[in-house]
């Protein structure tokens, strides 16, 4: 069924007009297991950055957990299974700069495997020049108390209760309709439970205030891409490549709209490049890759991503690794 499409399509090309981050999670819950993977965030001098905000997003772009750093920076996620996931530091209201690392935990020497995942960040250099127009989520506004209190009591129960995280939220944009955090974290927060028709206003809401906020746009393309949106999903994951060019994650979504779309030529230039900006091979990035050469007829080269997509994989089940090697074996008969 589709939503609009016509109108949603023509927010987000005006919303393109000014200048200027499918996917389900396909590990446990957090919470079982025994993995984990802990840090530190530090600035330039070694100091402990507090209250920072650290995100756990699996080998899709999935945001699995997020928390706030302690008094000494330090930050943990447990319960993951095997597999490579990437853990982002957002210093919101510092004058340090976001970073981000790729993480692979694959459990072949332990059953609880440890990752140490430290951070240090530098100074943004967009506050040395003096530069207001900081690109990601970091946006400034003058915001009722109450509503704050509202927002911060969500973003701690985010992880544990995201119901209640979700009111809390819905409560504290009552308060201020206009609370660009609120809607962008709000609507996320629905798209990642999969309430894609519901997630999605609030992110159209969420950049109407604030254009330069790549994570609303990954997140509008993804809930857009569910919805079979595909105008306006390729719209918003243009815009977040415009402003995160060299985002993995953005680029595989990139490409995956645009195999979904038919345009086989610009799916296989967006995923080339989220396979050449990945620290780690990823997966999903050689498996879609093989759709596109299979559909371009050029089957040597789709087998020689389902083998690399194998060797990426670290914890493929027989069943599915079987399955391939098979398909591997008739793409090569073919040509």
């Amino acid at each position: 069924m589709k939503h609009n499409n016509y109108s949603i399509y023509l927010v987000i090309t005006f919303l393109l007009l000014v200048s200027l981050t499918e996917i389900k999670a396909q590990f446990g819950p957090m919470g079982v297991g025994l993995n984990r993977i802990e840090g530190r965030v530090t600035d330039e001098t070694g100091n402990g950055v507090d209250n920072t905000f650290v995100e756990l997003y699996d080998n899709y772009g999935t945001l699995l957990g997020k928390q706030r750093s302690t008094g000494q920076g330090r930050f943990t996620f447990r319960g993951m299974g095997p597999g490579r996931y990437t853990v982002i530091v957002k210093p919101f209201g510092t004058n340090l700069a976001e970073e981000s690392r790729e993480i692979e935990i694959n459990n072949q020497a332990s059953r609880s495997d440890i990752v140490i995942a430290d951070f240090r960040l530098r100074q943004n250099k967009r506050f040395e020049t003096n530069d207001i127009g900081v690109v990601g989520t970091l946006f400034a506004q003058d915001v009722p108390q109450d509503a704050k209190r509202s927002y911060k009591t969500a973003i701690d129960d985010l992880e544990s209760n995201p119901d209640k995280a979700m009111a809390d939220l819905e409560a504290a944009i009552k308060l201020f309709p206009n609370y660009f955090d609120a809607l962008a974290a709000l609507g996320k927060a629905k798209i990642i439970k999969g309430k894609y028709a519901d997630g999605y206003p609030y992110l159209l809401r969420a950049i109407n205030i604030n254009k330069k906020c790549s994570d609303c746009y990954y997140s509008l393309s993804l809930a857009f891409y569910k919805l079979d949106e595909l105008a306006a999903g390729i719209k918003a994951i243009d815009a977040a490549a415009i402003l995160q060019p060299k985002s993995p994650v953005v680029r595989l979504l990139q490409g995956m709209m645009h195999y979904r779309n038919n345009d086989l030529k610009s799916a296989e230039t967006s995923l080339l490049l989220a396979k050449s900006l990945s620290e780690m091979p990823n997966p999903e990035v050689h498996w879609q890759l093989s759709l596109v050469y299979n559909r371009l007829k050029r089957n040597l080269e789709a087998a020689a991503e389902l083998e690399r997509y194998l060797k990426a994989k670290s914890d493929i089940k027989p069943a599915e690794k079987e399955n391939v090697l098979n398909l591997i074996t008739k793409l090569r008969k073919s040509t």
